[in-house]
């Protein structure tokens, strides 16, 4: 049967606002056990308290349960200028953790200390969106230098000097208006090359994750899951995720082999 023990701190720091609360885990966060990391989770969050500290040195096996705990509170964590940040992973847990390439969502410490200064580093006041000045527009005359010309249809000089930029304009002639009868005269079999090509759709959800690895293999399981959820909404992480490991590309290093192998044939 799993078993799981937690404890919460609180620990302040001169260098930063506010206390910053460590969770202690002990044993393992699975299926079972991660409703109760997430009740004690939900229960920092309704208490305003965003900086957050998980030492994990004392667990053994993560599964995706407990993997989507951390993941599915940090968008509202980091709205209120706050984080969670791993600490002490063991070896094995780590190298799960690397491997769903959750280091591009999470950030990772050997010890706990490293973890608070990361906190202490950090801005405290991030810049809001209604904060965000709208760049200044342009000022644009209405002259024009005197050494401007307006070519008419004659190929004579039609407008010069200093005059304002709509008399210059109505004194240019424009080219005749072809008839919607006309046709455009194409060389000889040119006229399929002028359609736009229309991309193929993707049938499954494995082609299109393919498809982008395959263009992309550097795209991280967040990024593919992102782009992904444009054509087929409702995939999640672990779906991606799962089937990349199932198609033998749960690395990037096999991602880029098989790009690589791909574009070459």
């Amino acid at each position: 049967m799993s078993d799981i023990k937690i404890s919460v701190e609180t620990t302040q720091t001169t260098q930063i606002d506010g206390e910053i609360t460590i969770i202690r885990v002990d044993g393992v966060i699975d299926t079972m056990t991660a409703t109760q990391l997430e009740e004690v989770t939900n229960s920092l969050l309704a208490q305003k308290k965003f900086k957050i500290i998980v030492d994990l040195g004392g667990v053994d096996y993560i599964s995706s349960a407990g993997w989507g705990i951390f993941i599915s509170n940090i968008r509202e964590i980091r709205l209120n200028d706050g984080d969670i940040k791993l600490a002490r992973m063991i070896p094995n847990v780590y190298e799960i953790f690397e491997l769903l390439e959750f280091d591009s969502i999470l950030k990772a410490y050997d010890n706990i200390e490293k973890a608070k200064a990361d906190f202490a580093g950090e801005p405290q006041n991030g810049l809001r969106l209604h904060e965000v000045k709208k760049p200044e527009p342009i000022p644009i005359s209405g002259k024009v230098s005197p050494d401007v010309r307006v070519q008419g249809s004659s190929g004579k000089p039609a407008v010069s000097g200093d005059r304002d930029v709509s008399d210059k304009l109505a004194g240019a002639t424009l080219p005749k208006e072809r008839s919607r009868d006309s046709k455009l005269d194409f060389p000889k079999g040119e006229h399929s090359r002028v359609k736009r090509d229309v991309p193929r759709v993707a049938r499954t959800l494995k082609e299109a994750i393919l498809e982008l690895v395959g263009k992309d293999p550097f795209l991280s399981v967040v990024e593919i899951k992102k782009e992904i959820k444009k054509d087929f909404p409702g995939t999640g992480f672990f779906k991606v995720w799962w089937t990349l490991k199932k198609s033998g590309l749960g690395s990037k290093k096999k991602r880029f082999y098989f790009a690589r192998t791909r574009n070459i044939s």
